[in-house]
């Protein structure tokens, strides 16, 4: 299962978009940065956060995004 994220966080610089934020996409967005694109799992997920958390960068918001299956479907 894919899961689509979107996460705001306090300020993350664009040259930093590399290790788990890789292949994510990090754009400022009325004064925050927004991470977003698909994370594979749950761990993928936690290494992104701990990633942000580790660095002191606050997280705004990390709202619930809907899944979808490999092949693109929605999951429900």
């Amino acid at each position: 299962m894919v899961t689509s994220v979107r996460v705001a966080a306090r300020v993350v610089r664009r040259a930093s978009a590399t290790g788990p934020l890789e292949g994510l996409s990090v754009r400022i967005e009325d004064g925050f940065s927004v991470i977003t694109g698909e994370i594979i799992d749950q761990p993928q997920l936690h290494g992104v956060l701990d990633w942000l958390g580790g660095r002191g960068i606050e997280i705004v918001s990390l709202p619930p995004a809907e899944s979808t299956d490999e092949a693109g479907d929605m999951g429900g």
